[in-house]
């Protein structure tokens, strides 16, 4: 008998953020603040009730051209809850929310990121709002897992929930069962550029370029990497051009989603500046998926994990089939066959990645 088969309402549980939930009836109407969250809501098989998102969902979750459909997983972006992504409304950008156009859809469950857009969901529209959060890259049980469960328990769907926690760990168990037993000292020093390259070294007007890094990233940790940017404090920091010279990485993964475009990569692999690193010497400079899509999708991070440990250890990886994986995990979040062949295809760099393996 499923979970949702035993709910009784009222029923009241407690979100990310240790705030108390009451739900007088089963949600029938979910509007999602973020693409993250959308994905959750559909992967727990509950899209039929998303009646609006934000500005981004439409390029963050069939992974598209950002404000142009032509462009990028067309059919994914066309079944995907049932058809209708092209016309589900949008109600928030990385702005600006907009609570009227919210308020008219009368939504009985709202799901967000944070603290602060929770309480203004209170004040201007009233109906129970969750905080779910977590970084889709954070693999451990207080991370995104987390978030799941706790989006699980909101719809009644704790079975479902647990099935896609399982399956998230299984992915990472595969990967982490053989770079375990890698001693830490033969472990590769790399540094990931998690916002990519392509306005160089950096780009004042977005505050982000080559010099910004993650100085957690489970990903690249569980694919075996040493990654050289591990104990600065804080996430999503800005790091000096030096200090990556002076740390001299054996790999450098550049994040790169812009599709048939290999600027930042060819940039960085032939800047004088950077001539003397070993990853650029050892020509072990490589795009990388990008982690994130107004959010942190951990479709994409759990199969950047994937790759980066077959990039760094292609022997011990030689037998992991990159698109068999992606596909795999692609249709476990979104509930579409073929995603992650049809990315690849799109992007580019992935396409020519799997085919220099043949």
């Amino acid at each position: 008998m499923s979970s949702t088969a035993l709910a009784s309402y009222p029923k009241t549980f407690t979100d990310t953020q240790g705030r108390e939930i009451t739900l007088d009836e089963s949600p029938q109407r979910i509007i999602t603040r973020a693409p993250d969250e959308a994905r959750i809501v559909i992967a727990l098989g509950h899209g039929d009730k998303l009646v609006a998102g934000e500005q981004a969902t439409k390029s963050c979750l069939c992974p598209m051209t950002f404000g142009n459909t032509t462009e990028g997983c067309l059919e994914c972006y066309e079944t995907i809850i049932d058809g209708r992504m092209p016309d589900l409304p949008e109600i928030s950008t990385r702005y600006d929310i907009y609570f009227e156009e919210i308020a008219k859809l009368e939504p009985d469950l709202i799901f967000c990121g944070n603290l602060k857009d929770a309480e203004a969901f209170e004040d201007k529209i009233g109906c129970p709002v969750v905080v779910l959060g977590g970084q889709g890259w954070n693999f451990g049980d207080d991370g995104y897992f987390d978030s799941i469960r706790v989006a699980g328990e909101a719809l009644d769907a704790q079975d479902q929930a647990d099935e896609l926690i399982a399956f998230a760990k299984g992915k990472v168990e595969m990967i982490e069962s053989v770079t375990k037993e890698i001693d830490p000292d033969d472990r590769p020093k790399v540094y990931f550029a998690s916002r990519g390259a392509s306005n160089a070294f950096y780009d004042p007007k977005e505050g982000r370029d080559f010099t910004r890094t993650e100085p957690k990233y489970d990903p690249l940790t569980i694919a075996g990497g040493n990654n050289i940017a591990s104990e600065i404090n804080g996430s999503t920091v800005n790091v000096a051009l030096e200090q990556i010279i002076a740390w001299n990485p054996d790999f450098i993964f550049i994040s790169n989603s812009n599709a048939g475009n290999n600027t930042g990569l060819d940039f960085i692999k032939n800047s004088p500046e950077l001539a003397s690193i070993n990853a650029i010497k050892e020509g072990n400079v490589y795009n990388c998926f990008y982690p994130h899509c107004r959010g942190t999708p951990p479709d994409r991070n759990l199969f950047n994990m994937m790759y980066m440990a077959k990039v760094m250890y292609p022997e011990e990886f030689k037998d992991l089939d990159l698109e068999k994986e992606g596909n795999e995990i692609f249709k476990a979040f979104l509930g579409v066959d073929g995603v992650f062949s049809e990315y690849a295809d799109y992007v580019v760099w992935p396409r020519e990645y799997l085919d220099s393996l043949k």
